[in-house]
């Protein structure tokens, strides 16, 4: 028998802690992934399943890179999806890079309630997730300055502007999101959001930010833009707990639990381990 929703969601987001993993791992994942669902699901978002960590595409190694589905429901969604990236192998030690983490999204239909979208997400982060909003930092294009200029609350954290050619350029999601080779395509503005670790960097910011945490990112609105969905964001559950300063998993920690959790589901689905999976085995 496959893991239903809420099984999948506490080995994934807790990284199977009671099996691999030490209780402070559980509290980052478990209980935040919980909280996140449950206060979404009072403001009437539908609570989606996750999708499988192993895909069916060569892509990412074979694993789960983001949280872009194929397909939406006709209302507000929320999801707590498990994911990992082959090219994280190379920065292990880094602070916030884990070889398995989180990410809280939520999406809502319509493109005209992208403020609102922006606005409830970094409000759960500042009141649910502990963050300071004068510590904040947005990074985008002029896209995000009429999100900005109509919201008191981002108005306390700090903008760094990017061109946008170089944001399209770097399709990193500071900006601009569009993963090359990504099997549905996602192309559509941005703004990423960064906390300071250890104090942050002193003076003028510019982008990349050195003492920085990027912590999520949330699409923006734009006519031109070929969104495959509907329009929402999110913040890694993980990098939110690191930015508040909350127990969170390191590298190793979560490496364990990726190769558990990715043994598990091939064995649920009668899947192959994908390539992705010998990267960070071989580690």
């Amino acid at each position: 028998m496959l893991f239903d929703r809420r099984q999948l969601v506490g080995l994934a987001a807790a990284g199977a802690a009671s099996l691999v993993l030490p209780r402070s791992v559980a509290l980052a994942g478990g209980d935040a992934a919980t909280g996140f669902l449950d206060h979404f699901s009072a403001q009437g978002f539908e609570t989606l399943e996750p999708l499988s960590l192993i895909t069916d595409y060569g892509f990412n190694g074979g694993l789960r890179y983001d949280d872009t589905r194929p397909s939406y429901p006709d209302g507000p969604s929320a999801c707590v999806q498990p994911a990992c990236r082959v090219e994280d192998a190379e920065l292990a030690g880094t602070p916030g890079v884990l070889a398995l983490f989180n990410i809280m999204v939520v999406n809502v239909p319509d493109q005209d309630r992208s403020g609102e979208i922006v606005e409830r997400l970094v409000t759960y982060a500042v009141e649910n997730g502990g963050l300071d909003p004068e510590r904040l930092v947005f990074v985008s294009t002029d896209l995000f300055e009429p999100y900005r200029s109509d919201s008191e609350l981002l108005q306390k954290g700090q903008f760094v502007r990017r061109e946008l050619n170089e944001a399209m350029a770097t399709g990193d999601g500071s900006g601009f999101f569009a993963p090359v080779g990504h099997p549905n395509t996602p192309s559509f503005p941005t703004v990423s959001v960064h906390y300071p670790l250890n104090g942050g960097a002193s003076g003028e910011l510019s982008y990349p930010l050195p003492g920085y945490l990027e912590i999520g990112e949330i699409a923006l609105a734009d006519e031109k833009s070929a969104m495959p969905g509907p329009i929402g964001g999110g913040f890694g559950l993980e990098r939110l707990a690191l930015a508040a300063g909350k127990p969170a998993p390191d590298f190793a920690e979560s490496r364990t639990a990726f190769l558990e959790i990715a043994k598990l589901e091939a064995t649920q689905t009668d899947k192959p381990l994908p390539s992705g999976y010998e990267t960070y085995a071989g580690m």
